[in-house]
């Protein structure tokens, strides 16, 4: 798979004007004085203080694809312990979800990290591939959003590692077998005080569609199939957060951030008209809100899809107050490609500090 997904890039890296290996000979350049880490083993996972990259939506368009390698190369200098991209690995509109115009390049992207780069799924990469952004954005053999999905776990979540050029061990929710045994893009792992939680939780309202909305021409027996799909992993994903906060709450962990690539839309932030655009996410809220005022620690949410660089506190208590122990992180995307910075530290009652982190070459 390796060999077929780097020969595939080859062509696809000659369009863009620059190869993936000039790109990973230009970091090891720019690191050279750096300390090498090796795998990220348990032997660094007792750190009390670091700092982790967040990203995703990108590379979008012309202008993403190329700006994209300045970004992986200064995540590359800050020398992160870690990195996580939260969703769409392309903009709606530009191509089908093949191997040679979507994974393949993403996968050689992600090699170019020096540290370990954690992915969790996002619409543009399978639930869109049906041909909601118009002709050009699908072939017959791509189309089945379902499918995509499970290409991208051979592809992305076959071993029980993150990506890039070290490694973190991650625990996957298909180990535990049984009827989640599918969802191997739902993903836990403990570094220093923190418990981290990747879950596949979309936007597009998580692939619960309606006739005529958001650009659904499908059948109504083609929509049924992917309501059913939702509400299937939708059960996964609630059980799995609830699980991994039972686990945090286990080796008591000073803080857990979750991670997902939708944006939830709430308080209807977003002043949308019909609720069929977001119906599908009161669930998950419910669920973030009743584990955080639970849990004795921190809680982060980190998402994506909308593409503005947001940190704020929106979710209530039932009598109306702030949820004081979680915070909202939404990443730059799209237009921007710049990444956020997370520093972790046991020490700070907050646990989690974010900053935007501009990549200079990309900030006109």
């Amino acid at each position: 798979m390796a060999f077929r997904i780097s020969r595939v890039f080859r062509g696809w890296s000659a369009w863009l004007g620059i190869g993936v290996a000039a790109l990973v000979a230009m970091g090891a350049a720019r690191s050279a004085q750096a300390e090498s880490h090796g795998d990220a083993d348990d032997h660094e996972h007792g750190l009390s203080k670091y700092t982790i990259a967040l990203w995703g939506d990108m590379p979008y368009n012309a202008l993403g694809k190329q700006q994209y390698p300045n970004l992986l190369l200064d995540v590359n200098d800050a020398k992160v312990a870690f990195s996580i991209f939260d969703g769409d690995l392309k903009a709606g509109g530009d191509g089908p979800c093949t191997d040679e115009n979507l994974y393949a390049p993403a996968l050689d992207y992600f090699s170019i990290l020096k540290r370990p780069l954690v992915w969790v799924p996002g619409d543009n990469d399978w639930t869109d591939c049906w041909g909601r952004y118009g002709a050009g954005t699908f072939t017959p053999e791509t189309a089945d959003p379902i499918e995509r999905l499970q290409h991208e776990r051979d592809l992305f979540t076959s071993t029980p590692f993150s990506l890039g050029q070290s490694k973190l061990r991650l625990w996957r929710q298909s180990f535990e077998g049984g009827k989640y045994a599918k969802y191997s893009e739902n993903v836990r792992w403990k570094y220093g005080p923190v418990v981290y939680v990747g879950l596949n939780v979309q936007g597009s309202n998580d692939n619960f569609p309606y006739a005529g909305v958001d650009g659904e021409t499908r059948t109504q027996a083609q929509i049924d199939v992917q309501r059913a799909e939702e509400m299937a992993r939708k059960e996964a994903v609630i059980f799995f957060l609830n699980e991994s906060f039972a686990y945090a709450k286990q080796v008591h962990a000073a803080g857990v951030m979750i991670v997902w690539q939708a944006d939830l839309n709430l308080n209807n932030e977003q002043h949308l008209a019909d609720t069929r655009s977001y119906d599908a996410f009161p669930a998950y809220a419910s669920a973030l809100a009743s584990a955080s005022m639970a849990f004795p620690g921190q809680v982060a949410l980190v998402h994506g899809d909308s593409h503005y660089f947001k940190l704020d506190k929106p979710l209530n208590t039932p009598q109306g107050g702030v949820i004081k122990n979680f915070t909202r992180v939404e990443t730059f995307g799209a237009r921007n490609t710049h990444w956020v910075a997370a520093t972790i530290d046991a020490h700070n009652p907050n646990v989690f500090t974010f900053e935007q982190r501009i990549v200079a070459a990309n900030a006109d």
